[in-house]
């Protein structure tokens, strides 16, 4: 039955980023023509701000499913029980904390902005940073039972009512807007849809034998809980400032317009780390449980096998973006967003590696291994903040792209895989032997791309639609017949049928 529940998540994981992807293709063009770029940037910059507020969970959502796993498969319900009750106290007590945080960055938001941003984008702004604000702090308490049902692997009841909000949600934003409503309107809208998730998890948790029991600390557990989560904490930093300080530092010496470039950009980023996320996202439980009964061939396995999985997705978005992405954004959102195209392969290229990685961070999470990866991540990380103010000032928006992406290579790529190697012990001299070879039919297709595109020059859907059907069914063949393994061919045998 575990076994059902993570391929039909993994294939509704997958059936949602595809969605998502459509819907946000179609959504973005009607929000630009129906609330302007002005609004556009302003939603962007307040969600990345909001991100900021995020981090204050200090990463004790995946610190508490990690125990939530090994008190069931320790069979300990009492501790388990007790530990729901520690967690959401904590959630509650940081919620308070993330309450003064938020009420300061409000007050400071025409002090940071004020330069180049008019009166009404500030008062905008501000608006907009309170809905959104509410969604950031009720999450704190309310993710214990989301990280339950997760615990238990429900990925069919959790990817499925992902799916039905990603559907509804942007439905409803559509009739909001032909019917004159404005930014505002479609902020609470989110809000609302978020908090009927919260409803079902509660509901769906209780159901599944989720019981909180408030006792008195376990001192000894509290810290290795925040031994553990620290460095999680710093990773979601990282994170953060990878991909929401940039947004920021534009609107500060760039303006709105910057940020509603940038952000085009960074649309193609965040939904080709959606897919990659959507094949490793449901198996950090499983790598807990391979840990705990010390199966180290089978976690190198999966390391690889998740990798090449992804690759297959990837190698086809990233070298699709780079053959065909031009033409995509001007047919999308017209010649004045192209340089989003710039900014999307500079984070996009180096961004590949990690992400076929990923099922490497899951692993060295589990093993409790990740301090020096949270420690590298945190020094590339500044590394990155301090080369985007630098060339944004020189080069605009496109220098905050620039700056990640030389981070990536540092960081993610050099630095990590020799950590996998020496000391996760990961066969790493393997998977890239099985990534290039991968690649051979990769780099063929996309020689059969370049020649598509001097025959199809001119930019209108028609051409775009015959050479991206092309290039996908070219694509197809020749990674089946010269980059496949025979278990590949199998599981999308399976997905067919």
């Amino acid at each position: 039955m575990k076994k059902n529940e993570l391929k039909i998540g993994t294939l509704l994981s997958l059936v949602t980023v595809i969605l998502s992807s459509l819907i946000q293709i179609i959504y973005t063009p009607m929000y630009m023509k129906y609330l302007g770029p002005g609004d556009y940037g302003i939603n962007s910059l307040v969600q990345s701000i909001m991100g900021y507020i995020s981090i204050l969970n200090l990463g004790l959502g995946n610190t508490m499913l990690r125990y939530t796993v090994r008190y069931r498969a320790e069979g300990k319900i009492e501790e388990e029980k007790s530990l729901n009750g520690m967690f959401l106290t904590i959630f509650s007590i940081l919620m308070l904390f993330s309450l003064a945080i938020g009420i300061y960055i409000y007050i400071n938001i025409y002090n940071f902005f004020g330069s180049k941003f008019t009166f009404q984008e500030l008062e905008k702004t501000k608006s907009i940073f309170i809905i959104m604000f509410l969604n950031v702090v009720l999450s704190f308490p309310l993710s214990i039972f989301s990280t339950n049902i997760t615990s238990r692997e429900k990925f069919i009841y959790q990817r499925g009512i992902k799916l039905i909000t990603i559907i509804l949600n942007p439905l409803l934003g559509v009739f909001l807007m032909l019917n004159g409503f404005g930014l505002l309107e479609l902020t609470i809208s989110t809000l609302i849809f978020t908090l009927i998730s919260y409803g079902f998890d509660i509901i769906y948790s209780i159901y599944l034998g989720m019981r909180i029991k408030f006792s008195k600390f376990n001192m000894s557990i509290l810290k290795e809980i925040f031994t553990y989560s620290f460095f999680i904490f710093l990773n979601v930093l990282i994170d953060q400032i990878y991909w929401g300080t940039d947004r920021v530092i534009i609107g500060k010496y760039v303006g709105i317009a910057g940020i509603a470039v940038y952000s085009i950009g960074g649309i193609f980023n965040t939904l080709y780390m959606g897919f990659a996320a959507a094949i490793s996202g449901v198996l950090f439980p499983r790598i807990n449980r391979l840990i705990v009964e010390g199966k180290n061939k089978e976690i190198d396995e999966m390391f690889l096998k998740i990798g090449r999985l992804q690759y297959i997705v990837l190698g086809l978005i990233s070298s699709g973006f780079i053959l065909f992405g031009k033409d995509f954004i001007t047919l999308w959102v017209g010649k004045d967003y192209i340089e989003a195209y710039k900014i999307a392969l500079w984070i996009m290229i180096p961004l590949t590696i990690p992400l076929i990685q990923s099922t490497g961070v899951a692993i060295i999470q589990a093993k409790n291994m990740h301090q020096f990866r949270s420690i590298i991540y945190l020094v590339i990380a500044f590394l990155n903040l301090a080369l985007s103010i630098l060339f944004v000032k020189k080069y605009g928006a496109i220098g905050c792209a620039v700056a990640t992406g030389i981070s990536f290579i540092l960081g993610q790529i050099i630095i990590m895989n020799i950590y996998y190697k020496v000391v996760i012990k990961l066969n790493i001299i393997r998977f890239w032997k099985n990534i290039l070879k991968m690649t051979i039919p990769i780099v063929i297709a996309m020689l059969f791309g370049y020649v598509l595109n001097l025959y199809l020059s001119e930019i209108k859907y028609l051409n775009f639609i015959l050479k991206t059907s092309l290039y996908t069914f070219i694509y197809g063949i020749l990674l089946w017949n010269l980059g496949l393994n025979s278990y590949e061919k199998s599981q999308i045998r399976l997905f067919r049928r």
